[in-house]
């Protein structure tokens, strides 16, 4: 499976859980995630693959700089309206562009640290960042919410499903 196929695979996942959730239950503060809620994680998640796509006609990435669309941790169809509008955007990007990715990691001033990167490399960037969210949100989901049903691959990474499998196998 390639890159775009497993974003969207994973992606579609999500929906599947978002079809299942009411709005009230997916802004609910969570003891368990320090008060935020399945939609803050559903959020962040989108909002990785959104800044990318916007940012990447312009070469450079820089995620600090995300929008933060707080309708998309309010309600569960806007985020799924979100996800479509990943998908197909993704679809249409060129893997092989080459990008420079900014970062900053001093809380006390602006610096900021500049390495190539490309859009593929992103995209996974994006997807290994979803399916980690994703993990949280089961955590979250199992604890709290029992009733809604995850696929079985829900924030598991696809090297840990494999392993998984040939414990199972010998």
């Amino acid at each position: 499976m390639n890159i775009l196929a497993a974003s969207h695979h994973t992606l579609k996942n999500l929906i599947l859980f978002l079809e299942q959730i009411d709005a009230e239950t997916y802004r609910q503060p969570l003891t368990l995630f320090n008060g935020s809620s399945l939609g803050e994680h559903t959020r962040h998640i989108l909002e990785f693959y959104q800044c990318l796509l916007r940012q990447h006609s312009q070469h450079d990435i820089n995620y600090d700089r995300r929008e933060r669309n707080r309708s998309l941790q309010q309600e569960p169809n806007n985020a799924i309206e979100a996800i479509h509008q990943i998908l197909y955007q993704l679809e249409r990007v060129d893997l092989y562009q080459p990008l420079q990715l900014i970062v900053a990691y001093d809380t006390q001033n602006d610096d900021t640290d500049a390495m190539p990167t490309n859009m593929k490399r992103e995209v996974t960037y994006c997807l290994e960042h979803a399916i980690h969210h994703m993990a949280i949100i089961k955590v979250g989901v199992l604890s709290n919410f029992p009733y809604i049903a995850l696929p079985n691959d829900f924030g598991i990474a696809p090297s840990t499903i494999k392993h998984q499998q040939s414990v199972c196998v010998q």
